[in-house]
């Protein structure tokens, strides 16, 4: 939920993070993510307690609106070997991504022989 571009003091987002329960729900969104060579395949999910972990970061770091909201998602898949595409921002995931093909859902994906998602 905070990514390391944010540099927030580590013993802040602890603080913030402590005694929530955070609950992660899938929303049946799929993306297809390409940065340069670079795929994968995301669903986007909702968070409960994502929120008040935010206003609780930023209360405590005394700055409102200062920690950045990254779109919140599970990578499913990604190109043999890859990493995970970080997403920093709503702009970035619609600049990055695409709606995944229908026939993706719900699964299970295969890769093809050079490693690409299947109907991707």
């Amino acid at each position: 939920m905070v990514g390391s571009r944010a540099a927030l003091d580590p013993a802040a987002v602890s603080a913030a993070a402590r005694g929530l329960e955070f609950t992660v729900r899938p929303s049946g969104i799929r993306r297809l993510v390409r940065d340069g060579g670079r795929r994968a395949l995301i669903e986007l999910v909702r968070v409960e307690g994502q929120e008040e972990f935010y206003a609780r970061l930023e209360s405590a770091l005394g700055r409102p609106g200062a920690v950045p909201r990254m779109p919140a998602h599970v990578t499913l898949f990604t190109e043999p070997g890859g990493r995970g595409i970080a997403l920093y921002s709503a702009a970035q995931l619609e600049s990055l991504s695409r709606p995944a093909d229908p026939a993706l859902a719900p699964g299970p994906w295969r890769l093809d022989e050079g490693g690409a998602i299947l109907g991707a």
